[in-house]
């Protein structure tokens, strides 16, 4: 499809782009802009399949896929995606070419590699990624993951190193070119009865430094080193229409064809990555006993008391060294299996819930510290200074837990 002069003008005003020369800052530009203010979402695929009986007409185009940007604050997933920035991208001068590619089986992702004097550029929309990736064997550095390019026997492998180790750590390109007539039947079938995103609503926002996601009734925001997870209790479509700018009876209307569910809790929860060279036994073996945890609590806390427990121990702790009264006690449950150490805190009638674990994503191991904050505190979602605040006292605790893996 070719976009006309007055849409292509629509769509930079919504942008806040000005037209200029094709060119790698203004590829920059047009990715950071897209990606922040074009959701990822799969309310408008939900109703394509619902209301579009022609499973040959399902596919939304990119002259729909503008219209709905710019009538309803639409977006799309990959495939949509991809077609609607290289729309774009080609109206605007750039030389483009759509690939396939491959995060669970091959042929269900799409990504976009734009030509230019240096050679080729990853531009995927689709997963997508965080930034522009040169198409050879390289690393970049942004501020949500290290990205690996590979060759691979097909194409390019790219890895997500470091950040928030949840979800895909890595998608394949291939270098094929794609027919038309081949991209156009992998996007329909995407349609397909169970297929991905057509059995829930989901939304997503890239903002530079954050990702803020959308899916099973809670928000998540997700930085370089952290996952805040926060449970939408009250009118979901309300709440994501102010978040990401998508109309609230576009929402409403996916709502009612895949259904609503509530939260996995009523509580917010906050947790904190750091990466370690230790295997995920050798990382939980040092903190999974009272001696080792009380090596972890060295120089934050004085312990005054010890009590071993059927699922653990119990401390009493002194904040101060001149003192042996007690002023906060930790129960401590030990759950080998899961890796996991459960803290409840209590101090007076208050208690708060935290733990420590250790994880294996992708062949990296990453100790993980997670706090339960009392209540959906949606309030975070606006203060992103608190936010970084809390995450950071969480990083410390790691600090000290990979201090004594030689981590750090």
């Amino acid at each position: 499809m070719t976009i006309s002069e007055p849409l292509l003008s629509d769509i930079l005003d919504a942008l806040d782009l000005s037209r200029a020369q094709p060119g790698v800052g203004f590829l920059e530009a047009l990715f950071t802009r897209f990606n922040a203010r074009v959701p990822f979402e799969s309310a408008t695929k939900i109703l394509r399949n619902a209301e579009v009986g022609d499973p040959s007409e399902k596919p939304r185009t990119p002259e729909v896929f503008w219209a709905d940007h710019l009538e309803r604050g639409a977006g799309g997933t990959c495939f949509a995606r991809v077609a609607a920035f290289d729309a774009l991208l080609s109206a605007l001068g750039f030389a483009t070419r759509r690939v396939l590619g491959r995060v669970e089986r091959d042929g269900d992702h799409a990504a976009l590699l734009v030509s230019s004097a240096g050679g080729e550029t990853i531009a995927d929309v689709g997963f997508p990624l965080p930034a522009l990736l040169p198409a050879r064997p390289s690393s970049v550095e942004t501020p949500l993951a290290e990205l690996r390019v590979d060759a691979t026997g097909r194409g390019l492998c790219v890895r997500l190193l470091g950040g928030v180790p949840e979800g895909p750590r890595s998608i394949e390109i291939f270098e094929a070119p794609v027919s038309e007539e081949t991209y156009l039947a992998l996007w329909r079938g995407t349609f397909q009865p169970r297929s991905r995103f057509l059995e829930e609503v989901v939304l997503r926002h890239d903002l530079g430094s954050r990702v803020v996601s959308f899916a099973s009734g809670e928000i998540r925001v997700d930085d370089l080193h952290s996952r805040l997870r926060v449970p939408l209790i009250g009118s979901r479509p309300s709440a994501l229409s102010e978040l990401f700018g998508v109309e609230m009876e576009l929402l409403e209307r996916a709502f009612e064809i895949v259904g609503d569910p509530p939260p996995e809790s009523k509580d917010a929860t906050l947790s904190a990555y750091l990466e370690t060279e230790a295997s995920p036994a050798e990382a939980f073996a040092a903190i999974a006993s009272r001696e080792g945890y009380e090596r972890l609590l060295r120089g934050v806390a004085d312990i005054v008391a010890r009590e071993e427990t059927p699922t653990g121990f119990r401390l009493a702790l002194s904040a101060s060294a001149d003192t042996s009264e007690t002023s906060v006690e930790e129960d401590v449950a030990i759950d080998s299996e899961a890796l996991r150490l459960a803290i409840v805190r209590k101090s007076g009638a208050s208690a708060f819930r935290s733990s420590y674990r250790a994880q294996e994503r992708a062949g990296r191991t990453f100790l993980i510290r997670e706090a339960v904050l009392s209540g959906a505190r949606e309030d975070l979602l606006r203060n992103d200074s608190l936010r970084g605040r809390l995450a950071g006292t969480l990083a410390v605790d790691l600090l000290a837990w990979g201090r004594m893996l030689g981590t750090s």
